[in-house]
């Protein structure tokens, strides 16, 4: 009898453990676009980019857009885009706009990536990398087709490594079981 009451404290302790890690809260990166240029198509000298550390193994979950963006004649709105990606491998594409028209507009939304069908997980290294891009080069070399004026991207993720709070739910289902293993021996 005394044995299975030992089993399941364990039992209890590992399962609070592991739903401790598994609850992971999801945390957020905002990335300011003000200013930020689109010259040519992705993978191309000029485009912008941005390295975000969300750490090791993190897993992308949404992303939110708040921006003001300009195409600049002869390229559209519907051009402008953002890809989102670790720093090797493919990622997951963001365009904004589906005007077909140059000028300047103000766009916002979100989208869960579950939702959608995709998943993005960073690698080893922990960096999100973010291009400034255009579908199409329409301007010259050294002309950037659009800008981002203003706004910020939101990046939400849940971190792979477990947060302090899940180390210490660990250590405090190790004493327990410690503490149960030594009154069974004092038995």
């Amino acid at each position: 009898m005394r044995n299975l009451k030992f089993v399941r404290a364990l039992m209890f302790f590992v399962a609070m453990a592991a739903g401790g890690a598994a609850a992971a809260a999801e945390q957020f990166q905002v990335v300011n676009v003000a200013g930020i240029q689109s010259y040519g198509e992705f993978g191309e000298a000029g485009n912008t980019i941005i390295e975000l550390n969300l750490g090791a193994l993190a897993q992308v979950t949404s992303i939110a857009w708040n921006v003001d963006t300009t195409a600049n004649s002869p390229s559209w709105l519907s051009e402008l885009e953002v890809h989102f990606s670790p720093t090797s491998g493919s990622g997951v594409y963001l365009t904004p706009s589906a005007t077909e028209d140059s000028g300047s507009e103000h766009n916002e939304g979100s989208a869960i990536l579950a939702d959608l069908g995709l998943t993005l997980n960073v690698g080893a290294d922990g960096k999100l990398r973010l291009e400034f891009s255009d579908g199409y080069k329409d301007l010259g070399p050294g002309e950037a087709d659009g800008q981002w004026d203003a706004g910020s991207i939101t990046i939400g993720y849940v971190s792979a490594v477990p947060e302090p709070s899940t180390y210490g739910m660990m250590l405090l289902g190790l004493a327990a079981m410690g503490v149960v293993a030594r009154r069974r021996q004092n038995r």
